[in-house]
Order: structure tokens, then C-alpha cells, then sequence
């Protein structure tokens, strides 16, 4: 008997990098260091945003290979 509704995608591989401490330290000592004043007016996607991009270049650099 078939199967009713939707049929099922096959599951997407995800970008999952392990970043090194040094990697996160480094990061966010440069977000905080492009902008002081961001202590105070935090707009915490962008600067979310920021962070994760300068890990991952980090991890790129690192050796770590995105999905394809």
C-alpha cells in the first residue's frame, strides 16, 4: 500500500565547525574592539552575525571543510 502525504526529503548536512577557544576569544575581542560602543546599544543579530562569521572563516582557515 503507498504511503499517503508529502513524501520525505532527504536530510541536509549541516555546517557544524568546532571552534578552538582561541577562535572565539579572538572574535569577540575584535567585534568589541570595531565598535566600543556596542556595550551599550547591543544589536545582538548583527553582532551574533559578526562573531559566527569571523569563527568560521576561522575554522575555513583551520582545515574545516563546509557541506557540500
Amino acid at each position: 500500500m503507498a504511503q499517503r502525504g508529502r513524501p520525505r526529503s532527504k536530510p541536509m548536512k549541516k555546517w557544524n565547525p568546532r571552534y578552538s577557544k582561541t577562535a572565539v576569544r579572538v572574535a569577540l575581542q575584535n567585534a568589541f574592539m570595531d565598535s566600543p560602543e556596542i556595550a551599550m546599544l547591543v544589536n545582538t543579530h548583527m553582532f551574533t552575525k559578526q562573531i559566527l562569521q569571523s569563527c568560521d572563516e576561522w575554522a575555513l582557515n583551520d582545515g574545516q571543510t563546509p557541506p557540500e
